[in-house]
């Protein structure tokens, strides 16, 4: 038999979501109704870590960690559908898709508002690759608290090393400068490819170098 969750039984809540009451909880327009139609089969509510459950402390930053189990129509989910789920529930989701016999491990990195301490703000999304559900181990990350437990999983999935000490939000910040880096530099190797000017050229060629630096400094910086 596969074992795919290694939490607390008491953690285990089990509870199948009808779509609709998301449809209606997060007020879909008719897009991302159809996305949730054409995309997901079916949503469970696996998991609770909380205090009753799990015997850790919450923190202002984390009362709650909920563990969602999505079944696929087909190998591709959305992002709409995770941020809308994201911003309307106030704790963080590990999201677990699985599509036939493979698998993979979602979870955004977010934030309380500063408007209004209900909601969250998604700064990014970090992902597994898919793989067979029978190699996928949902276990509970070493902690002293909730917050502790969810900076677990978000570094689990991060794909950049965090130096010595780091703290998460200062490597999720670097995550998403080498990413806008990455595009910036593919933004001028395609202009460099297609400039047809000497003097331009050499213009773009030196801000590519420069990015280049920029970009291995920021991956080196572990």
């Amino acid at each position: 038999m596969i074992q795919l969750y290694r939490l607390p039984q008491r953690a285990l809540f089990n509870r199948r979501i009808p779509k609709n009451k998301f449809y209606e909880h997060l007020a879909a327009d008719t897009k991302l109704k159809n996305l949730f139609i054409e995309q997901v089969e079916n949503i469970i509510w696996k998991y609770k870590l909380a205090k009753e459950t799990i015997n850790l402390e919450p923190t202002p930053e984390v009362q709650e960690i909920q563990v969602f189990e999505i079944h696929l129509k087909q190998k591709t989910l959305a992002t709409e559908i995770l941020e809308n789920i994201d911003r309307a529930i106030p704790y963080p989701i590990l999201y677990v898709l699985i599509y036939q016999e493979e698998g993979k491990l979602v979870i955004a990195y977010k934030q309380r508002s500063q408007i209004d301490e209900d909601r969250f703000v998604v700064k990014s999304y970090y992902e597994s690759f898919w793989q067979p559900v029978s190699e996928i181990v949902v276990d509970l990350p070493s902690g002293l608290n909730l917050n502790a437990v969810y900076e677990g999983y978000v570094r689990r999935l991060l794909p950049v090393q965090a130096s010595k000490d780091e703290a998460l939000e200062v490597t999720v910040e670097r995550h998403l400068e080498i990413e806008k880096l990455k595009r910036e530099i593919d933004r001028l190797e395609k202009k460099i490819r297609n400039e047809k000017q000497f003097n331009r050229k050499v213009e773009y060629n030196l801000e590519l170098q420069r990015k280049r630096r920029e970009l291995k400094q920021l991956e080196n910086n572990c």
